[in-house]
C-alpha cells in the first residue's frame, strides 16, 4: 500500500472532510444519474460513501442537483449532509464551493471525490491521506498523476478549503492542475484505478464489459 493505514501512522491524526460530486445531469451519459450505476449490485453514490467511510473520513458532504429526486433516497440512513444545487445554476466550481462550504470548522482537510469513478477501492483513498500527510509542510494539494495524466479524488488542505468556500481561484475546472505551483504535489504512482470514470455510454459499456470478466 503507497499511504499508511489508520492507526500504523506517526504523522498524527487529521480532522478530514469528504465532499462528493454528485450534482451533474449526465449529458454525455445520455442524461442518466451516475450516481445510480451498479458495481457489483451497489449504487456509485452508495459505494463512494462507503469508501469515505472505511478509509477513516470523519464528516461527509454530497452535493446534488440534477436527479436529486432519485439520488436523495440513497442517503437515507447514512451520516452524511446532502447539499442542493440548484439544477440551472450547475458548474463544477459552484459544486466544489458548496460542498467545501458545508464541511466544519474542524476539517483540516477535505478528500474532494467524484461520484462516478468505478474502480476506486478504500485503500485508495487512504494511499492518497497518506501521501498528503507524509508530504512537506507548504504542500496544500495533492492530487494523483498516473502515467502524466491527473486522476482523482484530490485532498486540499484548510487554505485551499478557505480560498474554494471564498469563491477565489479556478479550483472547480481542473485546468490549473496544468500549472505548477509550488503549494501543489502531483503525487505520482501507476495505478489506473485513480484514472477510471464513467462520462460517456461507451465509457459505460467498457465498464459493464470489464466488470462482468472480474
Amino acid at each position: 500500500m503507497d499511504g499508511c493505514p489508520p492507526g500504523q501512522c506517526d504523522a498524527g491524526r487529521l480532522h478530514l472532510g469528504g465532499v462528493v460530486l454528485a450534482a451533474g445531469a449526465g449529458s454525455r451519459l445520455g442524461f442518466k444519474p451516475k450516481g445510480l450505476i451498479p458495481v457489483s449490485g451497489e449504487p456509485l453514490l452508495q459505494r463512494q460513501l462507503r469508501l469515505l467511510s472505511e478509509a477513516g473520513v470523519d464528516e461527509v458532504v454530497v452535493v446534488l442537483g440534477h436527479h436529486c429526486e432519485l439520488l436523495m433516497p440513497l442517503l437515507e440512513d447514512c451520516d452524511v449532509a446532502p447539499v442542493l444545487q440548484p439544477a440551472n445554476q450547475h458548474s463544477q466550481a459552484e459544486s466544489l464551493r458548496l460542498g467545501v462550504s458545508a464541511l466544519s470548522a474542524r476539517v483540516d482537510a477535505a478528500l474532494i471525490m467524484p461520484v462516478d469513478m468505478p474502480m476506486l477501492e478504500a485503500r485508495d483513498l487512504i494511499a492518497l491521506i497518506g501521501a498528503y500527510k507524509h508530504a512537506d509542510a507548504h504542500i496544500e494539494f495533492v492530487g494523483p498523476m498516473v502515467n502524466d495524466q491527473p486522476g482523482n479524488p484530490v485532498l486540499l488542505g484548510r487554505p485551499i478549503v478557505d480560498q474554494v468556500c471564498r469563491g477565489e481561484g479556478d479550483f472547480g475546472s481542473g485546468q490549473w492542475r496544468h500549472r505548477k505551483q509550488p503549494w501543489a504535489l502531483d503525487w505520482v504512482t501507476d495505478n489506473t484505478r485513480y484514472l477510471i470514470d464513467i462520462d460517456t455510454p461507451e465509457h459505460l459499456k467498457r465498464w459493464g464489459d470489464a466488470s462482468q470478466d472480474r
